[in-house]
């Protein structure tokens, strides 16, 4: 009896994992690169549920890869500006670890009995290596972001003193290039520092 119950819940907490996936997928929020991302976990939450050895391990790493997913949306929606080139190549990176992490799963899937047996410790210290390799990638993530953030932030202040430094016509001149390169909100808020 507890084990169809068990079974109940942790599908009910699949589907509604895989519905918040989902809904990164589609949010504009969501930038290229990460929505290619959450298409990889959502591939590795399914076949999280299909393996049949290892399946603690497989159930953590696929609960934290949607944990991973959910932290780099939340780092990066309000980043109201392109993100730099190195904090997409960093979700590039964890999308290609998603996707071995898949190939491993799939593998995981097709073993027969003996071979999972005979594999249990390998496969065990993989998916713990997998779990670093996340941590690392989710850490590089992190640094290039606030290396991203303070850029952004020495800019704009060096911006504002330039700006209260110039004449009116200098302030206009500034202003039309701005409007070429940010989008109307962003100008909005330049023209608030201004």
């Amino acid at each position: 009896m507890r084990r169809v119950r068990s079974t109940r819940v942790t599908s009910n907490a699949f589907a509604a994992t895989k519905v918040t996936l989902k809904a990164i997928q589609a949010s504009t929020d969501a930038f290229p690169p990460l929505k290619s991302v959450v298409s990889a976990v959502i591939l590795v939450l399914e076949l999280s549920q299909q393996v049949k050895s290892n399946k603690k391990e497989c159930d953590h790493i696929a609960k934290r890869s949607t944990q991973l997913v959910q932290d780099i949306l939340r780092q990066t929606k309000d980043f109201n500006v392109a993100l730099p080139a190195e904090v997409e190549e960093s979700v590039v990176q964890i999308e290609e670890l998603f996707e071995e992490i898949e190939k491993f799963f799939k593998e995981l899937k097709k073993e027969n009995f003996l071979e999972q047996i005979a594999r249990q410790d390998r496969n065990k210290s993989q998916v713990e290596e997998y779990g670093r390799l996340m941590d690392e990638a989710m850490l590089h993530f992190s640094f290039n972001m606030e290396l991203s953030l303070h850029r952004l932030h020495r800019e704009s202040a060096t911006a504002v003193l330039a700006v209260s430094q110039m004449s009116e016509s200098e302030h206009l001149q500034l202003l039309t290039q701005i409007r070429g390169k940010v989008p109307f909100v962003q100008v909005a808020r330049y023209l608030t520092i201004i």
